[in-house]
């Protein structure tokens, strides 16, 4: 128990402490960039934040300068030309980088005056273990995301893309953004993974994945509904309910467990012990700034699962239907909770 103490202490201590001595470069394009949001607390298109000994620079142009200015009062340095400047302040130093979500052009360019390293994994696992207000607005973002899909109108004869729809514009009614495209399968469909909605009519059963985002922090969450009392449909429903089963039996154990080679063992366990096939996916993945980031929930890896959030989705698939049961859940190292 002791060491298992030590542990967790250290993890937390790690993740935690502020990167103070290295020189990080983060970009963000066109496109978000969840690391830079982290460092930053900004959502600046076309921007550079340099950290360097503590200290912190945002690099925006003439354009983006009233929005960078309004909330950061200090370190906003405002240019036409960013390489310059970046060379004048990185000549010779290690720095490290996004390889993950830096352009190739950029990589290139700041490989002539400086030496860019791929801190990807680095940072992804800074902001694996979640701080309270992190927590707080992923379970503000799973409970609207269980209230929409409790309030969907779902009955047989509607099209997957029809209850698409309610979902995107009931997101956008409550002034939210998507986490990722909605999931709404139904018949064969509900036998894969990651479906994308067609015109396709509902038939027995349906199988509805989403998230929103608040605050920029994403929830995923899955459900499934019988909508007819048919033979197929009570087949499906069953299988749905046993997969309930086995989430409520995994997060039992999860106090037991530290990382997630462990949490993937006792999955693949209980799935067999239900008389479930393998899944063909990892048993969850970590929610936050993306909608899949560490811990990584599969044999591969041991990333640490004390203070993180992570979605929980048993799922078997067969040749004509499959079901998920899906939650976006907090572990804080004693016990687990649903968000």
């Amino acid at each position: 128990m002791a060491i298992t103490l030590y542990k967790r202490f250290i993890f937390l201590l790690f993740v935690n402490y502020p990167m103070k001595k290295e020189t990080i470069l983060l970009y963000r394009g066109e496109t978000r960039n969840p690391n830079f949001y982290y460092f930053s607390g900004l959502d600046i298109s076309n921007s550079f934040l340099l950290m360097q000994g503590g200290r912190k620079k945002l690099l925006v142009s003439e354009l983006e300068e009233k929005g960078a200015r309004k909330v950061m009062k200090k370190g906003v340095v405002v240019l036409d030309d960013f390489f310059p400047y970046l060379k004048k302040e990185l000549k010779g130093k290690k720095v490290k980088v996004d390889g993950g979500r830096l352009p190739a052009r950029i990589f290139g360019k700041l490989g002539k005056f400086c030496k860019p390293a791929d801190a990807s994994v680095e940072f992804y696992t800074k902001r694996m273990a979640k701080r309270k207000d992190e927590v707080e607005k992923i379970r503000k973002a799973a409970k609207i995301t269980n209230e929409m899909i409790d309030s969907l109108e779902v009955s047989k004869g509607m099209t997957e893309n029809e209850v698409k729809k309610q979902l995107l514009i009931n997101t956008l009614e409550k002034g939210l953004e998507p986490a990722f495209e909605p999931i709404v399968a139904s018949g064969p469909n509900t036998a894969v993974p990651h479906h994308r909605c067609t015109d396709k009519k509902i038939e027995d059963f349906v199988l509805v994945d989403y998230g929103v985002k608040v605050g920029h922090y994403c929830s995923d969450i899955t459900r499934c509904f019988a909508v007819s009392r048919t033979e197929a449909a009570e087949r499906e429903m069953n299988l749905y309910r046993r997969l309930h089963d086995v989430f409520d039996l995994i997060v039992d154990e999860i106090p037991s467990l530290e990382n997630g080679k462990e949490l993937a063992e006792l999955s693949e366990k209980i799935m067999k012990y239900k008389g479930l096939p393998k899944m063909i996916h990892a048993v969850g993945h970590g929610v936050g700034l993306d909608v899949h980031e560490f811990p990584r929930l599969n044999k591969k890896y041991n990333d640490n699962i004390l203070g993180t959030v992570f979605a929980l989705e048993p799922a078997a698939y067969f040749r004509s239907y499959g079901a998920r049961f899906e939650e976006t859940v907090y572990y804080d190292g004693k016990k687990v909770r649903i968000l």
